[in-house]
């Protein structure tokens, strides 16, 4: 009589795989319908487990949020940090970025549009985290181009290039994304003041 052998290393990486399709599946019907109207059950009939096995995994909403959220993050193209910094000047700074946000933001899309933040405290507080990132960053950028109020400018870039401004110009009025992307560079620009709309600083004075 034959006995089936035991090996440790495949069954993690069985339940390994099968968390990994738990979680895929609870992205793709947040991105469906939404996480409010998402239940367990619906995420294990679409992985093909049992229901006892998605509460095994995600004992709690925060749990599950956390790994779809992680899931849908590390397909996301990243934001160019290092080149919206290097950027010679304070128009051709603000090109990059927007350009980067708009990919952001047609990726992100199908979950964010739910707009479901004050239903689950766990996405309104990762929001926050990922405004406050952007403010930073922006504050950084700002010092290093332009002489004002950095923090106050900040926050002015950071609501005018958020997602619910991109999709409504997107959606709603059906704007071009080469328009808006347009359109918010000359918002960013134009919200620091006229001589910042210039592409770029002036240059040394002639001797005369």
């Amino acid at each position: 009589m034959s006995t089936r052998s035991y090996t440790p290393g495949k069954r993690l990486t069985q339940e390994s795989e099968r968390r990994q399709r738990v979680t895929a599946a609870t992205a793709e019907l947040h991105a469906a319908k939404g996480p409010v109207a998402t239940s367990y059950a619906d995420i294990a009939q679409r992985a093909g487990v049992s229901l006892p096995t998605v509460y095994s995994y995600f004992p709690t909403q925060a749990a599950l949020m956390g790994a779809c959220t992680g899931h849908v993050a590390a397909g996301a193209p990243p934001l160019p940090v290092e080149a919206i910094l290097a950027a010679p000047d304070l128009r051709a700074a603000a090109a990059t970025l927007v350009a980067a946000m708009d990919t952001l933001h047609a990726y992100f899309e199908p979950w964010l549009a739910w707009r479901e933040e004050r239903a689950i405290p766990f996405l309104a507080e990762l929001r926050a985290t990922h405004r406050e990132r952007l403010t930073a960053l922006l504050v950084q950028l700002l010092s290093r181009h332009h002489k004002g109020r950095q923090a106050a400018h900040a926050a002015a870039w950071e609501s005018l290039l958020s997602f619910d401004l991109w999709q409504r110009l997107v959606r709603q009025h059906a704007l071009p994304r080469a328009r808006v992307r347009a359109l918010l560079i000359d918002l960013l620009l134009s919200a620091l003041g006229p001589e910042s709309a210039t592409s770029s600083p002036p240059g040394p004075r002639r001797r005369l």
